[in-house]
């Protein structure tokens, strides 16, 4: 779906429980999700979410709802985070 690069470490503080909702992301990031089983990783449509959960919905608090295609592991698994090419 998307074209991504994973970004540098400095976005590991967009997923501490106080930060940042849908609507705090800049445009050109686009979330992913890596299953700590398999090590399979997705990306996933951050615009679905944020019209389904909406803009104020903190990211971190839908980790748990995180669940790999291929194995079938929910609850584990992390946010990865990936810029848009230009």
């Amino acid at each position: 779906m998307f074209q991504a690069k994973i970004v540098p470490q400095d976005f590991a503080a967009l997923f501490a429980s106080e930060n940042p909702n849908f609507g705090s992301l800049p445009e050109w990031c686009v979330l992913g999700g890596h299953c700590s089983r398999c090590e399979r990783e997705g990306w996933i449509d951050r615009w679905e979410l944020q019209g389904r959960y909406g803009k104020e919905t903190r990211i971190a608090d839908l980790r748990p709802a995180l669940r790999c295609l291929k194995c079938g592991n929910k609850g584990t698994n992390t946010w990865t985070v990936g810029k848009l090419p230009r």
